[in-house]
C-alpha cells in the first residue's frame, strides 16, 4: 500500500443496490396488482360490451311493426358464437392485458313467449306507457263501464233462463189445453148421446157413449203429462232462484228489485197452479169412475135395446119406447160430467208464435242475416303453424293486470291490428285480416271469429236493452198490454206478468239485433239506450218474428260508440293471459308473411352468462419481480352479466 492511501470498503453500494432491488419490486408488485384488478375491469368491460353489441340486434320488423324488442336466435351456441365475436376485438391490447376468452355459458334465457305471458305484457306496457292515445279512457270511466257491462251480462243470464221457464209454462199451458180438448170431446158426445136418448135411438146412443170413452180414456195420460211439466217448471225455478241470488250481486239496486218482483211473479205461477193442480189431479178419478159408469150404463141401454128389438106386439102389446127408456135417462143424468173451472194462458198462439220466432233467429246463419250486403268473410283456415298459443301456453288462464293495464293491453291490440272495421273503408277482407276478432275467440277462421264476436256483442248488448227496459215504465206498461193479449183477457192472471218479462226479454234482443246491423253497417250504437235512440217497437218485433229477419229501418247510428268501440270493451273486459298469446300468434303470422322461418319462442327478452378468460401476470416474467414474487405466470377470470330489453 502506498503511502497516503486509504482502503475503500463496498458495503454501502451493495446495500444501496439491495435495497433499490426491493422497493423497485415493491413498486412491481403494487403495478402488477393495479394491472391485475384493470384486466378484471378490462375484461368486465369487454364482456358487457359484448353483450350490449348482442342485443343490439333486435328483431327489425318485429320492432317496427309492433313495437316489441326481441333477439332472434336458432340456438344458445349461436348466440355465444355471436357474443365471443363482440368480444374478441377487447382482446387486440396484448402488452398491457394479454387476455384470451375460453369459455361463455349462457344461463337463464327468457324469451317473449315465457312466463305465461308476463314477459310480452311488460314489453307492451312499457311502450303503452309513452304511446298511449288521446282517445284511451280514464280510469273512472273504465271503472264504470266494467260495472254496468258486468251487470248486463249477469242480467242476460238470468233473463235468459226466466225466459226458458216462459216457454215452459206456455208448453204447460199447451199441456193443459190437450187435456181441455179431451174434456171437450167428452162434452160434445155427452150432448150428441143425451139427443139420441131423447129421440129413443138406442143404438146411436150406445154408440155416442163409447165415443164418450175415447176421449175419458186419454186423460190420466194427459194429467201425468201435465204433472211431470208442472214439476219440472217448480224445480227449475228453484235452481234459478239460487242463481238469481248469486248474480244479484252484480245488480244495480233498481235493477236487482225490478228482477225480484218479476221473479216473484214466476213463483206466485207455481203457487197458484197448485191450485189448478188439485183440480187436474182428481180428473184421473173422475175418469175412472165415468167409465166404469158408462160400460154400465152401455150395458143397461143394450138391454133396453135389445127388449125393443125382440118386442112382439101381438103377444106383448103396444111398445112404449119412452117408458123402456126412462130409467136410462135418470140414470144417464146421474153422469160426473168433467169440466175445468180455471181459464187458459194462451189466447193469441200467432203473436206468441211470432215472439218466438225472433229469439229462433239465434239458431240460424246469424252472422249473414246481420251483415251488409254483398259483404263476405273468408271460411278459410288461418296459417297458425307453431302459434305460441298451441306450443307455449301452459294453460293458466287468468288476469294479473290492473284496470289501467287491462285498458292500455286492449288499446294496443286496437293500435297495431285490424278488426272488421277496417272493411267499411273498402278494404277487401281477406284471410286473417279480422285479428282483434281472432284474439278474442281464437277460432280457426274470420268467419268463426266475427260470428263468435258477434253472439258476445249481442249477449251483451241484450243485457244493457235488458236494463233500459226495466226501468222506462213506458215501455212495461207497453209490454204488459202485449202479455195481456196474448194469454187473453180471461188468461191466468199470473202468467200475464210472466208473459210480460219473457216479452221485455224478447224486445231486448230485438233490439240488439239492430244495434249489431247497425254497428256492422258502419253506424253506431249509444252504450245505453235512451227513449230516442230504442226505436224498435212492439209492432216492429212483431214484425221481425213475423218476417224471420226483416229488419226494420231505424232511426239510429248518429251517436254512441262504433264497433271497434265495441271490441276494445271486449277487450278490456276480458283481458287474460291467453289473449296475450293471441296477439302473439298474429304478431307471429305477420312477420312469417315475411320472413317464414320467425318464431316468437325464438326471440330473447333476457339473459345471463358466465365468461372465461385466460390472461398472465405480466411483470411477473421480470427475473427481479419473481424472485420476490414467486406467482404462477397465467391465471384465469371470470365475470357474470345480465340483460334483458
Amino acid at each position: 500500500m502506498r503511502p497516503g492511501y486509504v482502503r475503500a470498503g463496498g458495503q454501502i453500494t451493495v446495500f444501496f443496490a439491495l435495497t433499490l432491488s426491493i422497493i423497485f419490486a415493491l413498486l412491481l408488485g403494487i403495478l402488477e396488482s393495479a394491472r391485475t384488478q384493470g384486466a378484471r375491469l378490462y375484461f368486465t368491460q369487454a364482456v358487457n360490451s359484448g353483450i350490449d353489441s348482442l342485443f343490439s340486434q333486435y328483431h327489425r320488423s318485429l320492432w317496427k311493426q309492433y313495437r316489441l324488442l326481441g333477439l332472434e336466435h336458432y340456438a344458445e351456441k349461436q348466440l355465444c358464437d355471436e357474443l365471443e365475436r363482440f368480444i374478441t376485438p377487447y382482446f387486440g391490447a396484448s402488452d398491457w392485458y394479454p387476455e384470451t376468452l375460453t369459455e361463455v355459458e349462457l344461463h337463464n334465457l327468457i324469451l317473449l313467449t315465457d312466463l305465461d305471458g308476463e314477459i310480452f305484457e311488460k314489453e307492451v306496457l312499457d311502450y303503452m306507457h309513452y304511446g298511449m292515445l288521446d282517445s284511451l279512457w280514464d280510469y273512472l270511466t273504465a271503472e264504470q263501464m266494467l260495472k254496468d257491462i258486468s251487470e248486463a251480462v249477469s242480467l242476460d243470464r238470468v233473463s235468459g233462463l226466466y225466459q226458458e221457464h216462459t216457454k215452459e209454462a206456455v208448453r204447460l199451458e199447451e199441456t193443459l189445453e190437450a187435456l181441455m180438448e179431451e174434456l171437450g170431446l167428452q162434452q160434445k158426445e155427452y150432448e150428441e148421446a143425451r139427443s139420441a136418448l131423447e129421440a129413443c135411438s138406442g143404438n146411436a146412443f150406445i154408440r155416442h157413449l163409447k165415443a164418450m170413452k175415447k176421449p175419458l180414456g186419454k186423460i190420466p195420460g194427459r194429467v201425468r203429462a201435465y204433472e211431470e211439466q208442472a214439476d219440472r217448471l217448480a224445480a227449475a225455478l228453484e235452481g234459478s232462484r239460487r242463481q238469481f241470488e248469486e248474480e244479484a250481486k252484480e245488480l244495480s239496486d233498481p235493477v236487482a228489485a225490478a228482477m225480484e218482483q218479476d221473479i216473484r211473479e214466476y213463483e206466485a205461477y207455481v203457487r197458484s197452479d197448485g191450485e189448478r193442480r188439485q183440480e187436474i189431479e182428481g180428473f184421473v178419478e173422475r175418469s175412472e169412475r165415468n167409465l166404469q159408469f158408462l160400460d154400465d150404463l152401455m150395458e143397461e141401454a143394450r138391454e133396453v135395446q135389445d127388449r125393443i128389438d125382440s118386442w112382439d106386439p101381438e103377444e106383448d102389446g103396444e111398445l112404449s119406447e119412452e117408458d123402456l127408456w126412462r130409467p136410462v135417462k135418470r140414470h144417464f143424468q146421474e153422469y160426473d160430467m168433467i169440466l175445468f173451472g180455471g181459464a187458459l194462458g194462451v189466447a193469441d198462439k200467432e203473436k206468441e208464435g211470432f215472439l218466438e220466432a225472433v229469439r229462433s233467429l239465434l239458431q240460424g246463419s246469424l252472422l249473414e242475416l246481420l251483415l251488409p250486403e254483398g259483404v263476405q268473410v273468408s271460411k278459410e283456415a288461418l296459417p297458425l303453424t307453431d302459434a305460441p298459443s298451441l306450443t307455449c301456453f301452459s294453460g293458466e288462464n287468468g288476469c294479473r293486470l290492473s284496470l289501467t293495464e287491462r285498458v292500455l293491453m286492449g288499446e294496443y291490440a286496437l293500435k297495431t291490428m285490424n278488426d272488421f272495421s277496417k272493411s267499411l273503408g273498402g278494404s277487401p277482407l281477406g284471410s286473417g285480416s279480422l285479428e282483434i276478432e281472432y284474439i278474442l275467440k281464437g277460432k280457426e277462421s274470420d268467419h268463426e271469429n266475427l260470428s263468435e264476436t258477434v253472439l258476445s256483442l249481442l249477449a251483451m248488448r241484450e243485457g244493457l236493452n235488458l236494463i233500459y227496459l226495466f226501468t222506462d215504465t213506458e215501455k212495461r206498461n207497453e209490454a204488459r198490454t202485449l202479455a195481456a193479449i196474448i194469454t187473453g183477457a180471461a188468461g191466468f192472471p199470473p202468467l200475464i206478468t210472466v208473459m210480460t218479462f219473457f216479452i221485455l226479454g224478447v224486445w231486448a234482443l230485438g233490439q240488439s239485433l239492430c244495434d249489431l246491423r247497425d254497428l256492422l253497417a258502419g253506424k253506431k250504437v249509444p252504450f245505453m239506450h235512451g227513449k230516442e235512440s230504442f226505436y224498435l217497437s212492439l209492432e216492429g218485433l212483431l214484425s221481425l218474428g213475423q218476417s224471420g229477419g226483416v229488419f226494420p229501418e231505424g232511426d239510429g247510428g248518429r251517436s254512441g260508440l262504433p264497433y271497434r268501440e265495441y271490441l276494445r270493451i271486449l277487450l278490456f273486459k276480458d283481458q287474460s293471459s291467453l289473449y296475450d298469446y293471441r296477439m302473439m300468434d298474429m304478431i307471429q303470422m305477420n312477420v312469417k308473411s315475411e320472413q317464414k322461418d320467425f318464431l316468437l319462442n325464438r326471440c330473447v327478452y333476457s339473459l345471463e352468462l358466465k365468461a372465461e378468460a385466460e390472461t398472465k401476470h405480466v411483470l411477473a416474467s421480470l427475473g427481479m419481480l419473481s424472485a420476490f414474487l414467486p406467482m404462477d405466470t397465467f391465471y384465469t377470470v371470470t365475470t357474470e352479466s345480465f340483460r334483458s330489453y
